[in-house]
């Protein structure tokens, strides 16, 4: 099994020199930190350098690593300690705008160690996520993959719109959101302009739904076989309303009915009930 520490010695870093420092902040979001790092870098890395405790060893390397919106504990570099001091009165958090008068605010740099995998190593932290900072030396963070990291955000289900053979291949952050909640979408055939109203109910939800149009054009649905008998439909998938998880299905299909009233998909479109 291939371990961050394996790594390190590929560059002769001593693991005992290192700290590993896990950034997820609730008070920002899930992924928004990631979305930070990327985006932001500078009050990323001013956020990062700022701690209410004396932390960081002066002349320690520290590998940072960063949740991404899936959940992955994604390597972003290796920053050297320079040195410390305490922030002055009346100064702010950049990233969550709070007051850090007081705080350690350490000067790091980032180095060129491991700059390959920046971005593309993730790790399984383990159990321990309220432990966020881990002598490199004691735990051997097993890799569970090499590769590039980046997905745009998700861009709400208002304007989520694709077509639903992409749905397979969305990017991993976006299915999660996706298995999250319940709903009602709409399918609009691209060639004909005739549209479907369907809700999700089941197991995961949106997207598990749309998965089942993707792979066999119909999803079992008796009103779009019958618009495919003349050969596989292209549709256009989005979203119409969604839901809690745990609204009961007899409330998702009155909701369903709603739009089914709405849009006329009974007369005009591709419904039969």
């Amino acid at each position: 099994m291939l371990t961050f520490n394996d790594l390190l010695s590929l560059e002769a870093i001593d693991s005992n020199e290192v700290r590993l420092v896990r950034h997820q902040d609730g008070r920002l979001g899930r992924g928004r930190m990631y979305e930070a790092w990327r985006n932001d870098r500078s009050r990323f890395e001013s956020y990062q350098s700022v701690q209410s405790k004396d932390r960081f060893p002066i002349g320690g390397l520290l590998a940072e690593f960063v949740v991404t919106e899936a959940q992955k504990t994604v390597f972003v570099g290796i920053y050297r300690v320079n040195s410390v001091d305490l922030c002055p009165l009346g100064s702010t958090d950049e990233l969550l705008s709070l007051d850090i008068t007081g705080h350690f605010r350490y000067d790091l740099t980032l180095t060129d160690l491991l700059v390959d995998y920046i971005d593309r190593v993730v790790i399984d932290w383990g159990a321990g996520t309220r432990s966020w900072v881990q002598r490199a030396v004691k735990q051997p963070k097993p890799v569970v993959e090499i590769a590039e990291q980046y997905e745009p955000r998700f861009p709400g289900f208002r304007e989520f719109v694709r077509p639903i053979n992409d749905i397979p291949t969305l990017p991993n952050g976006w299915q999660q959101v996706l298995r999250s909640v319940k709903g009602v979408y709409l399918l609009v055939d691209l060639d004909s302009g005739q549209q479907y109203v369907g809700s999700a109910k089941g197991a995961d939800s949106l997207y598990g739904r749309w998965v089942q149009y993707a792979t066999d054009g119909h999803g079992g649905n008796v009103g779009l076989r019958r618009s495919a008998s003349d050969g596989r439909r292209r549709y256009q998938v989005s979203v119409l309303e969604v839901v809690d998880e745990n609204t009961p299905d007899a409330t998702i299909e009155q909701i369903e009915s709603y739009w089914k009233n709405k849009l006329l998909t009974r007369t005009f479109g591709l419904n039969i009930n």
